[in-house]
């Protein structure tokens, strides 16, 4: 989930709900990230994500950071478009929602950019690091190394709102003890394409552009050099009143598990960083 980690050990029995029915299996508290699993991924199921892979190619000129995603250099990006619900078996895309993302990088940032259908847009969190999941949120997960344990989980919501966490170790400990510790530096700007909170008319999206500067990665090495690969998760909650729970989608693999966990880094994608 999206949540790093319920403050008590347990989810609330509303987001339970709401996850059992947006991904179609009943979800009862947070399992996994703690100890293990009767249905752990062996060995040969952890290295599925590594066989989807993404280009972060080098942006070509500036990008400016204001939610329209117009400059000539993400005409140039990879796009991720197969968001999905891979915890259900056959696969299938989110019933609602579709995205489609892009990633860049330059000497100084590594830049994103998403933009989402939406027919009802909501975001009523605006404290930074505060609890975006409640929100229709776009979220990334990078984790710089195979080898090592620390991992980063940066969101933004539909009002703008961003959170940023460093897990030095998943199951260490929670979101509160991990959400202001240490200082991000992270621009984003949204452009929404209908009215924010208002569950009574018909909206149809919003786009978030935003780029994050490489010492925000200092904890795990920094910038990465041309050839480098990260694993890496692209994900969504989206809430609506035409639907029942959040509608949940990512572009990782995450095809060993049997309940949604967002957290399960062993079966993320590759993000391979490609020189000019």
């Amino acid at each position: 989930m999206s949540h790093p980690l319920p403050q008590d050990g347990t989810l609330s029995m509303r987001r339970a709900l709401a996850i059992s029915l947006a991904s179609g299996v009943l979800v009862v508290g947070l399992i996994a990230l703690v100890g293990a699993h009767p249905d752990a991924p062996d060995a040969t199921e952890r290295s599925r994500g590594a066989t989807q892979s993404y280009d972060c190619r080098r942006a070509t000129g500036e990008i400016a950071i204001d939610g329209r995603g117009d400059e000539e250099a993400w005409r140039t990006a990879a796009t991720i478009d197969g968001f999905a619900l891979p915890w259900l078996r056959d696969q299938p895309r989110p019933a609602y929602t579709k995205t489609r993302a892009r990633l860049l990088w330059d000497d100084d940032y590594l830049y994103f950019l998403a933009e989402m259908e939406d027919s009802d847009l909501y975001a009523d969190v605006t404290e930074h690091d505060g609890r975006t999941w409640d929100n229709d949120v776009f979220e990334l997960f990078f984790k710089p190394s195979r080898e090592q344990p620390g991992y980063y989980e940066l969101q933004v919501n539909a009002a703008g709102t961003v959170l940023d966490i460093f897990f030095p170790r998943r199951g260490s400990g929670g979101y509160q003890r991990y959400a202001r510790d240490g200082e991000f530096h992270i621009e984003a700007k949204v452009a929404r394409r209908g009215t924010l909170n208002n569950w009574r008319d018909r909206d149809t999206g919003w786009t978030v552009e935003g780029r994050i500067p490489w010492s925000d990665f200092e904890r795990t090495g920094g910038r990465p050099a041309a050839g480098d690969a990260w694993s890496f998760a692209l994900c969504r909650y989206d809430y609506s009143v035409a639907f029942e729970g959040p509608d949940l989608s990512t572009s990782a693999p995450l095809s060993s598990l049997k309940y949604p966990d967002f957290h399960h880094f062993e079966d993320y994608a590759t993000l391979r960083f490609v020189g000019e």
